[in-house]
């Protein structure tokens, strides 16, 4: 599989979530879903920088854990693989680290089989019982 490159020259998934044992990036993000619904971070910080920008999920166990999105709003792995590689949804606040990955459909679905061995014992990890409307 041909490594998609960021700006930055780094592995482009790796941008959001890095390489580490929980395969996540402490920080919010703007993939394009909610913004105009949903503000997010902002609500907090105030900054239209965090306008629809949420915290970047772990990877672990993450087949356990559909529907996917803070929202909800994608159904399969296959599918959110799918959207990163459209570059996510076009709107005002899309942090600018979104964008198309160029992916072919064997390279989308070796991704989501890497997803599926990231699962394991003794990750403590819940679902979320309810998504924003």
């Amino acid at each position: 599989m041909k490594q998609r490159l960021s700006a930055d020259n780094t592995v482009a998934c790796a941008t959001c979530h890095r390489p580490d044992h929980a395969f996540l990036e402490p920080t919010a993000v703007s993939t394009g879903i909610g913004g105009q619904k949903d503000e997010g971070r902002f609500v907090v910080t105030k900054k239209d920088a965090d306008r629809g920008a949420f915290k970047t999920p772990t990877l672990r166990d993450v087949t356990r854990h559909p529907p996917y999105q803070h929202d909800g709003s994608v159904s399969t792995l296959r599918e959110v693989v799918e959207l990163y590689n459209r570059g996510g949804h076009k709107n005002p606040y899309l942090d600018v680290k979104m964008e198309p990955l160029g992916l072919s459909p064997a390279e989308v679905d070796a991704i989501v089989a890497f997803l599926e061995t990231l699962e394991g014992q003794g990750y403590q990890d819940k679902a979320p019982q309810a998504f924003p409307q």
